[in-house]
């Protein structure tokens, strides 16, 4: 038998190997056989089960055993574990408190400031994140083994950075041919966040290619390549939604859903864009997909704004299911840890007019917000369309000149096309068309003076650009708006001249060429000529029959035009259709129908009654003439007594003597039920 000595080196050997395999469920019991043969008092074995319960995922058992063997143990430094337990486990005050004591005891210690970026990350603090990030990416040698893994972790802060904030300016890095698949998957994530919806296809599917291959060329198992494709494939899907093309992400959703991968966060992940995807189609089915998205299990994988989203639409799901109480109680919660979010307040507002269908109420409510939020944009668009939908285009009309009361001081803001193309809509609802056409002028003078070289780039040097901004695109909808409200209160003049800029700045915009010549109609029709030549040519349709469409009369049916006896089309009679006979299952044509078919049972000749019905059925009903019954020979009872019978020689022509009426002490013999009655007489017995 070999010595305990023997037995520990042959563990730590396998510990080792089993290490260095990624068998950690092997090295767990590799762990705690060493801690059987050596004692608790080993910090060797102890440590090891630490680091392997946290590469098995199993955060809280690591940090109870740190707690429960290694507390008061001073020989061993378990700060990193203990930090990152608290982290993945989202125990960020621990963390902080833990943090701050390893900032003191290793100061500039590159793994205690990649935690503490880590830890902001996990918090949303993207920025500073980023920052930390940045500086350890200059200190750390590029062959250095962590060198890709910060790389990796700064590019999804950017991430993270771009989703949380679009206005924000972040800057990715284009992956090569040999970058890892993490790195690929969070410059597509970036490309996502900043709208550059191609491109972020394309990078997701070359992270997902890339993934496929280094996996497989490492022999990593099958389920675990799953899991990594599976992230991959997911941010596709959204990918795909966020453009439009839902079936195709339904799709990627639902093989997800199928191969049954483990990672907890990317299946709530999964089951609310489903969720959004099916929309009030199926509530029910919507609820429990709810349900798995808002588990516990996936509560400490999930970033904050993910879980930000999920309870918002968790808010949603209640308000439509008619549970309008658990709604405002969500949102109420929600507000109380995001306080600046807007679409929080418009979704409580919403709650009331879903719950009371009374737009007053709400509007109530949305004009209390405003006060907190006096510059929201979203609160006021949702109080502008109570209103216009309680046929209130006036009062609209304040709500949305007390919002550009206060943005006055942003003009970028407060000349947004969409802001001012509103602002004319209601100005010509309340008959001040003069206020709006101002208003118009207003507005394109300030994108023509602050982006004037943004007006002339052609659509095909918009194609080629990586991303197109809101301010590239703001002057010619200016323009378009002022142009056409021009053309359409007469001024054709002034029309010709937005709209020949426009042409100038597009020749291959269709839509202002024809405004162009609409409004040179009128002016100077040489010059409409001109530019109608520019205009796409007419298609016709060769299943068009002008001759047939001269004939017809408005107003007037088809029917009663006057055809021409001429034409050689000769309508077919309409043959009236025979509905087929309904026939029973059991129709047989070759049988005879039964003619009494449809008689009762009872009165058809085959009847034959059973039991006592038998002599019913030979008396017939009451009053029914028998042939020799009556006062005849069937036993029954003659009203006028005994008669005698004629002759057969007797004539028939004489009448027959009326019988006088028998009265009851007529009767010869006493019914049955007389005698029955009648007492015996007592003490006597009877003389028979």
């Amino acid at each position: 038998m070999a010595s305990k000595e023997q037995q520990v080196a042959t563990l730590i050997n396998e510990l080792a190997k089993s290490t260095s395999e990624y068998d950690d469920e092997h090295s767990l019991s590799l762990c705690d056989q060493l801690i059987k043969l050596q004692g608790e008092n080993d910090t060797l074995p102890l440590h090891c089960k630490v680091v392997t319960l946290i590469r098995l995922e199993k955060y809280h058992d690591a940090l109870s055993l740190m707690g429960r063997k290694l507390r008061d143990n001073n020989s061993i430094d378990l700060t990193f574990e203990k930090l990152y337990c608290y982290y993945r486990t989202n125990q960020w005050q621990q963390a902080l408190e833990l943090l701050d004591a390893a900032k003191k005891s290793h100061p500039n210690d590159t793994a205690v400031r990649f935690l503490e970026a880590q830890l902001l990350y996990g918090q949303d603090k993207f920025q500073k994140a980023i920052d930390i990030y940045e500086s350890l990416l200059q200190q750390v040698d590029e062959q250095d083994a962590i060198y890709e893994e910060v790389q990796v972790n700064l590019l999804a802060a950017k991430a993270g950075l771009a989703f949380l904030a679009p206005e924000a300016s972040v800057s990715g890095v284009t992956p090569s041919a040999h970058s890892g698949y993490e790195v690929t998957y969070n410059s597509a994530s970036i490309e996502l966040a900043q709208g550059n919806f191609t491109r972020a296809s394309e990078l997701l599917e070359l992270a997902r290619k890339q993934c496929n291959e280094r996996l497989k060329g490492q022999d990593v198992a099958q389920d675990e390549v799953d899991e990594e494709l599976a992230v991959i494939a997911t941010q596709l899907a959204y990918t795909y939604q966020v453009q439009g093309r839902v079936k195709e992400a339904m799709d990627i959703y639902q093989d997800v859903v199928a191969s049954k991968i483990h990672d907890n966060a990317v299946n709530a992940v999964v089951a609310n864009n489903m969720m959004t995807i099916q929309k009030t189609d199926d509530l029910f089915d919507a609820a429990k997909k709810m349900k798995l998205a808002t588990g516990k299990e996936a509560d400490s994988k999930l970033k904050q704004y993910q879980k930000r989203i999920i309870s918002m639409n968790e808010a949603l799901l209640q308000m439509f299911m008619n549970k309008h109480g658990s709604c405002k109680e969500t949102i109420q919660r929600l507000i109380k840890q995001y306080p600046d979010l807007d679409e929080l307040y418009v979704i409580l507002a919403g709650a009331t007019y879903h719950q009371q269908r009374k737009a007053d109420k709400a509007v109530e409510e949305l004009k209390s917000f405003a006060k907190l939020h006096p510059t929201s944009l979203a609160i006021r668009f949702a109080t502008i369309q109570l209103e216009l939908l309680s046929s209130q285009p006036a009062s609209a009309l304040k709500t949305l000149e007390d919002y550009l009361e206060q943005v006055k001081g942003d003009k970028k803001t407060a000349n947004r096309p969409a802001v001012i193309a509103l602002l004319v809509w209601l100005y010509e609802q309340t008959g001040q068309s003069e206020k709006a056409m101002e208003i118009l002028d207003q507005a394109s003078g300030y994108w023509k003076d602050n982006h004037a070289s943004n007006v002339h780039v052609s659509s095909a040097a918009a194609k080629t650009a990586p991303s197109s901004s809101p301010q590239s695109s703001a002057t010619p909808s200016i323009l378009k708006q002022t142009a056409a409200f021009k053309l359409k209160a007469g001024r054709f003049s002034d029309a010709a001249v937005d709209y020949e800029q426009l042409v100038k700045a597009d020749p291959t915009d269709t839509q202002a060429i024809a405004g162009l010549i609409s409004a040179y109609a009128e002016v100077d029709p040489a010059k409409a000529e001109q530019y109608g030549e520019a205009l796409p040519a007419i298609t016709t349709n060769t299943l068009l029959n002008v001759d047939e469409l001269e004939t017809v009369v408005p107003g007037v049916k088809k029917g009663y035009v006057k055809k021409d006896p001429s034409s050689g089309h000769v309508k077919k009679p309409t043959s009236k259709k025979k509905r087929a006979p309904l026939l029973p299952k059991n129709y047989d044509a070759n049988k005879e129908v039964d003619p009494e078919r449809w008689l009762p049972a009872r009165d058809r000749s085959t009847y034959r009654a059973k039991g006592k019905a038998k002599k019913a059925a030979s008396r017939g009903p009451q009053g029914m003439n028998m042939e020799g019954g009556g006062i005849g020979s069937t036993g029954s009872a003659r009203l006028a007594g005994r008669q005698q019978v004629e002759s057969p020689t007797s004539s028939t022509d004489a009448a027959p003597e009326k019988a006088p009426a028998a009265s009851p002490s007529a009767t010869n013999t006493p019914s049955k039920n007389a005698n029955k009655n009648k007492k015996k007489k007592k003490g006597g017995k009877n003389k028979w």
